[in-house]
């Protein structure tokens, strides 16, 4: 029995965001060029996806591109392209399909094309994903974030990263940690993960002081069963100023020396 193409687009899309949600991507709303196109985005840290139909061309596309701090740089590549005519194609085609975009964004290539578009860091080295780019991964498991990072933008230059987490994604985590079942929590843990993999000094910072701090033991631990190996230590270590005031390093001014007085005279 043929299946009607938004159905299957939605089964193809629906199978991508599977395989890329545990890997801290986001599925963004976005509106499609004009009535011949269906169209969904998934946003990485490094790397976006996009699954689209062409409907006068009767196309199941797969493209990818690097992403900016300002979101995907738009010069797409195209991974994948398949036939989907819905006067014949079934459920098992879309299915297909599915399959095929899935290996794509999986596959040996895939992880070597996110290494490339990652600038070339050492162990220990930070990234360079800040804290509003760290804001907006967190709208894929606290959805209300979208709108009050949108006021943040408007009212706000620069981004107050660590002021908005604080005061916005800190509240909302108790809440949803308490009510998650473990796949959730998992999903969470990975943004955390990812983020903290990709992030510069000021990202990691809120993600251990601000964020993870907000957080009850029981909360934390159930949180941190899913953390790996980069983000668990240093979130353990962190705990230890849990409720504390971390004072600023006072710079010591060095006295000019007596030659350095006589020399500038």
């Amino acid at each position: 029995m043929a299946l009607e193409y938004p159905k299957a687009f939605e089964l193809i899309a629906a199978k991508v965001e599977e395989e890329l949600t545990p890997k801290g991507f986001t599925r963004e709303k976005v509106a499609a060029d004009g009535s011949n196109e269906l169209v969904t985005l998934f946003t990485g840290s490094n790397v976006a996806y996009s699954v689209i139909y062409t409907k006068d061309k009767q196309q199941m596309l797969l493209k990818t591109c690097p992403m900016t701090d300002d979101g995907p740089d738009n010069d797409w590549k195209t991974l994948s392209t398949w036939l989907y005519d819905d006067m014949v194609c079934t459920q098992k085609d879309a299915e297909s399909i599915a399959n095929d975009f899935v290996d794509g964004v999986s596959n040996t290539g895939a992880i070597k094309r996110a290494k490339q578009v990652k600038s070339k860091k050492k162990k220990g080295d930070d990234g360079n994903a800040d804290p509003k780019f760290l804001a907006k991964r967190f709208v894929a498991v606290l959805p209300e974030l979208k709108d009050e990072i949108q006021m943040e933008e408007d009212c706000y230059f620069p981004f107050r990263g660590a002021t908005f987490a604080k005061e916005h994604i800190a509240p909302k985590l108790s809440g949803y940690i308490k009510s998650a079942d473990s796949k959730e929590v998992e999903k969470l843990a990975n943004i955390f993960n990812t983020q903290y993999g990709n992030g510069d000094a000021d990202t990691r910072s809120v993600i251990t002081i601000v964020l993870l701090n907000s957080l009850d033991d029981a909360e934390y631990e159930k949180l941190a069963e899913y953390f790996n190996d980069d983000l668990k230590i240093p979130a353990k270590f962190a705990r230890k100023y849990k409720g504390k005031t971390v004072k600023p390093e006072v710079v010591k001014v060095k006295k000019p020396s007596k030659f350095s007085t006589l020399r500038n005279q």
